[in-house]
This record gives C-alpha cells, structure tokens and sequence, in this order.
C-alpha cells in the first residue's frame, strides 16, 4: 500500500562536523607557546597575523594529533559515488593565525580546490565568558546564495528535525560561537568568515584545508 503520508527527503544536503578534541586541554596547552613564537612580528592588517602554511613542520606530533582526529572524520564524511566508504590519502595545508581584539577573519570566502576545509580553536580567546558582545563568532554562508530570501524573505523550508532551512528565514548564515578545542569540518566550497573579535585576549586558531589526491 502506498504511504498515506507525504515523503519528504532532505536533498543536496550541506554536511558539517562541530567535533571537540579529546586532548584539548593537554595540547592547547603547548600549542599556545609555540604559535605565539611563531607568529611573534607577524604584520596583521585588521584580520590577525598569519603564519605561512606550514604547521604540520613545526607543530610536532600537536599537528599529527590533530589530523588523525581530523582525517578520520573526513572519512567517515566520504564516500565513493556509489555510497561506499573510502579511505583517502588527503593532502592536507595547514597554518596558525593569531587575532587581537578589534580584528576578524577576511569576508567569507571558499577554499578553493579543497574537498574538506576546516578551523581549530587553541584558545577562543573569550577567557570563559558566555557575553555575546565579545563577538568573533563564525559564520558559514548559505551555499545557495541570497535567493531563498529574495523570493520570500519571511519564509524558510522547514525541516524533518524541525529547524528551518537557514536562520533568519534562508539565504543568509549559520552562526556557531567558538569554543577552545573546537573543530569544524565543512565542504571546502563553503563560505567561512568570522565576525570582529572584541574579545582582551589572544584568539589562536589552526586552519586547514583536505584536498584529495589527484
């Protein structure tokens, strides 16, 4: 008998992982120092001071840590295109990058050529405050651009979960506030800024990119 009900079916989903790493609070430890030296002198330009995409050459086995952790995620993420599960040599480009207060991560942008993109948070710099106005959260655009809200800007797709398509109706961001530990995983073609940091202490942050080998 066919289903009474109506079927509905979340299509061309957009997956992201928010995953804490279980050492932590061990790592960030260390990691501290070692970035602050590394970036010390480094010219920031309102967005915080990069170091050059090498992280993995002077991270030690802090970096090796934090990419068994991440790599297994991407794989359990991927699959072949027959929905098999796969095993994948990922080339991984990884830097650290320091912000101050007042400064925010460049406008939204993809990562180019990268299958999987992500951040980890050594230390959200917020010193355990929950205040919403230290800003510096992050922002994931809509993959689907401002369409959703051009044609209805009231409205939104609601979900099998129960949440709308996107907040603020679709066709805008979702917004997770860091936490020290934090890892992000998302589709390297997905849109990542970050908002001003307002916070007084140091925001310290690895980002990388997975790309597939060819």
């Amino acid at each position: 008998m066919p289903p009474t009900k109506p079927q509905i079916h979340s299509l061309f989903a957009t997956p992201l992982c928010v995953h804490f790493l279980p050492v932590a609070v061990e790592m960030n430890a260390a990691l501290k120092p070692m970035i602050a030296a590394k970036l010390d002198g480094a010219k920031s330009k309102d967005q915080g001071a990069y170091a050059a995409e090498d992280f993995r050459s002077w991270g030690n086995h802090h970096a090796e840590t934090l990419f068994t952790v991440v790599t297994d995620i991407a794989d359990s993420m991927t699959a072949s295109r027959t929905g098999g599960r796969v095993k994948t040599d990922w080339k991984i480009a990884a830097r650290a990058s320091m912000r101050f207060k007042g400064e925010h991560k460049d406008a939204a942008a993809t990562r180019a050529g990268a299958f999987w993109a992500g951040v980890y948070f050594v230390d959200d710099g917020y010193g355990k405050s929950d205040d919403d106005a230290l800003g510096g959260q992050v922002e994931l655009g809509d993959p689907r651009g401002p369409m959703p809200a051009m044609v209805a800007p009231s409205l939104s797709f609601r979900l099998l979960s129960g949440l709308s398509g996107s907040q603020g109706g679709g066709g805008f961001s979702e917004v997770i506030r860091p936490q020290s530990g934090m890892i992000l995983l998302y589709p390297g073609w997905l849109p990542r800024g970050e908002r001003a940091y307002e916070g007084e202490e140091q925001r310290l942050v690895i980002e990388f990119e997975l790309s597939a080998p060819v």
